[in-house]
């Protein structure tokens, strides 16, 4: 039997995050009317685990274990406890970023919501792991493991979702200070202030506020993050209704960490280890011994370590003196390798009870965004010089614009100059995200619901050049954004150096319905969905289009007569306006849950989704010049699931097999850029059929002890070879490999003691060994890490809630590769990211 009840103002509060499985508040309101909230307890949790009872696989973790973490750890490291899962974080403290991989699908194919509102880059779909909320404030995170709800705000989530949902404000006044020190010279403070209930009609509010800095662990750099956040909840009535807003701001400064290439690999380590080429027939796989793997680590060089600073000569102009910043090392400098970002939203979420039976729900947001991954280059003042050895390969007639020989661009009066310039890929991004929600409960056991999603982003990049300091640093880390700044370089005709200069919209519209119905007294439950998006991407190329070039154009104050009468350029596309590309889907989304016996259930589910190309790989061509003979196709999946699971309040388990089917499906591999930069290449590879089993299993066999452990087993095949969509070649024989970036075996657990006054858990992931390229001819080895933590409450003398934590990421100090830059095959020279070494954290929180 569906149950409502109506609760007064404090306990409504609880009954809405009790249930928080889903992403948007109108998920949220129909599942949650699917729980029966006792007191204050909740849906059942083991040691901050939940499965809740929906058709999907899904798995939620909760602030109780999300607390025990380091802290300021960014939430996608604790969702590696989560089977089906892997991350491989940048750094020990998350504020460096990370890849994600669930059941193979790439993070980008995973659609992430805060407060239910969509996270992913609107261009190319990306996380930024880096830049999620405080992990204090996260209420829960959960994962749906291959479909989307059916109200998903997204034309990317062909893999899933990561949603996670902020706490609600309490009712009594309490103030929260965390400071943290660590390894590495960290230092991070958080301060959170709920005001508790300051109006006769309950409205009750948190702010909260962070500041992070620590050294990298392997080199010259340092990462600054600071983040502010509140949330203002007004409950309505007694019976769960609701307005919420929140808003948060985030900004990163970093510099980033510089890895090998296997070619740097093999020449640090000195020997007949590391081949000079592999087969996809006689694969190699990286699998440094210790004393190996400490050579490479501790290697200082300038091969693969970038720079603390550096020396230009054409910084310190000579007029009538040739200067030369090719011959310096500034392009492998730590001030320009650097990936500054600022990003921040307004949310609203809320639920009106508009009859017994009809309840409408709206989630609304504003969000922006300005970053760019740093860079540079070299330019020659002079045409007839351009494109010379380790400057700018694009140049060509930019400089003098088609009215001279050249541009002056270091001041010094002549045109003799070779220049280096700060050279990032500018992105803003502005967007607004609107899920309207209507239900209806036709009886006790069964409800329909209708939704509509707008969400529309307005996505502008640029290149602009700008000086850099004879040291080789950027005087803006945002460059000479809207041509603006003392520090713009400019070519002959006044105009500012840019390498690409568009605007795009992404536009979504989608509807969908669900059915939910219970039968047989409630044994079975039923949900029967569909979703259907409607995606459009309005472009505007301001520059020239090259010919398969996604990350650069050819932007120049040249007239159209001067660039078609240069044999080099005079293939390139036109600039243009308005160019549309659309897309749209229909998508069921079908599932049920049978009740075998008390606390345990079968569940089965069957979601197709969806992924749209990204924006990037839309400018590699203009369909009027340039047309490719294979364009890139929105990627669809077919996602079969069926499994058991069992909930108590001492057990929560969950064992599913899965199989996917996908269709056109989307690889990408990263080509390295000068300065650290990377492009990102997409194509299609036909069909791959992929599966596998997830299993989880929370225990608390007696009141002191917790005991979590998962595994999982995935195969994937992909059917068919990778296509130049430009010219209809094959570029990599990829028919029958096994997907990159994705183990074949996880496992791992955790275990948690808890004697009151003291309380720790240690726990373990082995992640298994990874492809490294699309050929398979090239492994990355598994490796297993190890973290504690360990809490002491001062309680006992006299400071209630407060107390003492202690973590140790990487106990056992394992050497190994995290993020993998992988690409089309061994002769790539792909490069590998260090794993972080052992990191200790000690921490004081206070809370009265």
């Amino acid at each position: 039997m569906r149950m409502k009840l109506a609760c007064g103002v404090a306990f409504a509060a609880l009954m809405i995050p009790g249930a928080a499985f889903a992403q948007s508040t109108g998920t949220v309101d129909a599942e949650g009317e699917d729980v029966v909230v006792t007191g204050s307890r909740g849906a059942p949790t083991v040691a901050g685990v939940q499965t809740p009872d929906t058709p999907k696989a899904r798995a939620v973790i909760t602030q109780e274990l999300i607390e025990r973490r380091a802290p300021g750890q960014t939430i996608f490291d604790t969702i590696n406890l989560v089977p089906g899962v892997s991350f491989t974080n940048s750094d020990p403290y998350g504020s460096s970023g990370g890849q994600l991989r669930i059941r193979g699908f790439s993070g980008d194919r995973v659609s992430t919501t805060f407060d239910g509102i969509p996270l992913n880059d609107s261009g190319n779909y990306s996380i930024y792991t880096n830049q999620q909320l405080d992990p204090e404030l996260i209420e829960q995170v959960n994962v749906n493991f291959g479909a989307t709800d059916v109200d998903s705000p997204t034309a990317s989530a062909s893999g899933g979702t990561v949603n996670y949902r902020s706490v609600t404000p309490t009712d009594e006044m309490h103030v929260i200070g965390v400071y943290s020190h660590g390894t590495f010279d960290r230092n991070r403070v958080f301060g959170m202030l709920n005001t508790g209930v300051f109006t006769k009609f309950g409205t009750k509010m948190w702010i909260a506020a962070s500041s992070d800095r620590y050294d990298q662990y392997r080199g010259y750099g340092e990462i600054y993050k600071q983040q502010y956040n509140f949330r203002l909840y007004q409950p309505i009535g007694g019976s769960g209704d609701f307005i919420a807003l929140g808003g948060h701001f985030n900004k990163n400064r970093n510099n980033s960490y510089s890895n090998p290439t296997l070619t740097n690999i093999r020449t640090t380590v000195q020997g007949a280890t590391i081949p000079t080429t592999a087969t996809p027939a006689a694969p190699y796989t990286l699998d440094l011994s210790d004393r190996q793997f400490d050579s490479v680590f501790d290697n200082r060089s300038s091969a693969f370590l970038y720079d603390f600073t550096c020396a230009r000569p054409a910084a310190a102009g000579v007029n009538g003196t040739a200067q030369n910043d090719t011959q310096g090392q500034c392009f492998n400098v730590k001030d320009t390798a650097i990936n500054p970002s600022d990003t921040g939203n307004l949310r609203i979420n809320s639920r009106f009870s508009l009859s017994d039976a009809l309840t409408f729900t709206f989630d609304g947001a504003y969000s922006f965004t300005r970053a760019n991954g740093g860079g540079s280059t070299v330019f020659s003042e002079a045409n007839a010089r351009a494109n010379g050895t380790n400057q700018y390969n694009l140049q060509f007639q930019r400089v003098g614009a088609g009215i001279a020989t050249g541009a002056d661009l270091n001041g010094d009066g002549d045109l003799l100059d070779n220049v280096r310039v700060y050279w990032p890929s500018n992105t803003r991004t502005q967007r607004f995200t609107a899920i309207a929600g209507l239900r209806y409960d036709l009886d006790q056991n069964n409800l329909v619901r209708l939704a509509y999603t707008w969400d529309r982003a307005r996505h502008r990049q640029t290149g602009e050049a700008s000086l850099l300091s004879a040291q080789g640093a950027p005087f803006e880390v945002f460059s000479a954004l809207d041509n603006e700044g003392p520090y713009a370089v400019r070519d002959a005709a006044g105009e500012v150096l840019n390498k690409r200069n568009r605007l795009s919209y992404a536009i979504l519209h989608q509807i969908s319905g669900e059915y939910r119905g219970q039968f047989f007294d409630d044994a079975l439950k039923v949900q029967l969905g569909v979703r259907a998006p409607f995606f459009r991407r309005n472009l505007t190329n301001y520059c020239y289009t090259i010919p398969g070039n996604s990350s650069d154009a050819y932007c120049t104050s040249q007239s159209a007569a001067s660039v078609a009468a240069n044999p080099t350029t005079a293939g390139y596309g036109l600039p243009y306006n308005n160019r549309l590309k659309t897309y749209s889907s229909v998508l069921p989304n079908v599932g049920l849950t049978y009740n075998l016996v008390s606390d345990l259930s079968m569940f089965a589910t069957y979601a197709k989704g969806y992924s749209v190309p990204k924006t990037d790989n839309l400018y590699s061509f203009d369909d009027v010049k340039i047309n490719p003979v294979d364009e890139v196709k929105p990627e669809k999946t077919d996602t079969f699931e069926l499994g058991l699971r069992y909930s108590s309040r001492t057990i929560q388990a969950q064992v599913v097999g899965w199989y996917t089917y996908y269709k056109n499906r989307i690889i990408s591999s990263l080509v390295q850029l000068e300065g650290g930069a990377t492009q990102s290449l997409d194509r299609n590879v036909g069909a791959v059929k992929q599966g596998g089993v997830d299993a989880s299993v929370a225990v608390r066999p007696v009141k002191w002890l917790s005991l979590y452990g998962f595994g999982s087993y995935l195969d994937s095949e992909l059917q068919n070879d990778a296509i130049d969509p430009i010219r209809g070649t094959v570029i990599a024989a990829t028919r029958g490999k096994f997907t990159v970036e994705t183990p074949k075996w996880q496992y791992g657990g955790r275990a948690q003691l808890d004697f009151g006054a003291v309380s720790g858990g240690v726990e373990a992931k082995h992640t298994g060994d990874r492809w490294v390229t699309d050929v398979n001819d090239l492994k990355s080895a598994g490796y297993t890490v190890v973290n504690a933590d360990v809490r002491l409450s001062l309680t006992p003398v006299g400071l209630e809630r407060t107390y003492l934590q202690f973590n140790v990421t990487n106990l056992l100090k394992e050497r190994y590769f995290g993020n993998l830059a992988t690409n089309t095959a061994f002769s790539n020279n792909p490069r590998f990211t260090f794993g972080a070494p052992r990191t200790f954290i000690g921490s004081i929180h206070f809370e009265y």
